[in-house]
């Protein structure tokens, strides 16, 4: 899952003596955003938060350059190191550990979960979202860091709907773990986000968590019991 994405096919190619990905702008990738932006925007509407939508283009290159990983960097959140950046490819460091999602199913990682909440609560302490915040957007490298990848679509905003769509994302993307690990994961996201926020969840997060997971998930029967299972965040 490390060298899915939508927008963007990946690939692992030697530069130098240096592995790295190799990011190249899909087909038909404005359409794609196009209905990011309306399924984003549709949603924010039927909740009852109607809210700006993410900027495409440009943006999208600029949010991934030298210059915002940098920033990201001073606040706190790691990103691969960039190579080169153009809008049709992006060229960065490639991190041996895998995404997060990878980590849950076999091997205890609640430490890296709660990173993953503290690189959210981080963002939004500093009034900036991702939007696009799934699982599968973390990675892990050798140190045992949490690293965020695929930046292109964070923006400032404080709003309710934004930030819950953070929390939500990241739930959702892992709603179909078994229960008990679920309920771990969850948990210590959400230890982690709040230990950097002082604040509760947005209350939207669990209903854009359930909403979201439809296109998410594999496993609908783990989906379906984590809804259900009143202790699950």
């Amino acid at each position: 899952m490390y060298f899915f994405n939508w927008e963007r096919k990946i690939t692992k190619v030697l530069l130098g003596s240096n592995n790295v990905v190799l990011k190249k702008t899909k087909p038909f990738t404005n359409l794609r955003q196009f209905i990011l932006i309306f399924g984003f925007t549709l949603i924010s509407i039927l909740s009852g938060n109607p809210s700006s939508p993410p900027r495409i283009g440009r943006t999208i290159i600029d949010n991934e350059s030298f210059e915002s990983r940098n920033k990201l960097k001073s606040i706190g959140i790691n990103t691969p190191k960039l190579f080169s950046i153009s809008y049709d490819e992006i060229v960065e460091e490639y991190i041996e550990g895998g995404n997060l999602y990878s980590y849950f199913p076999t091997k205890k990682a609640n430490d890296l979960a709660f990173q993953a909440g503290k690189i959210t609560g981080i963002l939004h302490k500093n009034g900036l979202v991702f939007i696009d915040n799934k699982c599968q957007n973390f990675l892990v490298d050798k140190n045992r860091e949490v690293v965020r990848i695929d930046i292109g679509f964070i923006q400032k905003s404080k709003s309710l709907f934004s930030q819950s769509m953070d929390v939500g994302s990241f739930l959702a993307s892992i709603l179909d773990l078994e229960p008990l690990i679920y309920r771990e994961v969850a948990k210590e996201f959400v230890l982690g986000y709040l230990n950097m926020t002082n604040n509760k969840i947005p209350y939207l997060s669990i209903i854009l968590r359930n909403i979201l997971a439809l296109g998410f998930v594999y496993r609908h029967n783990n989906m379906i019991k984590n809804m259900l299972n009143e202790r699950t965040v």
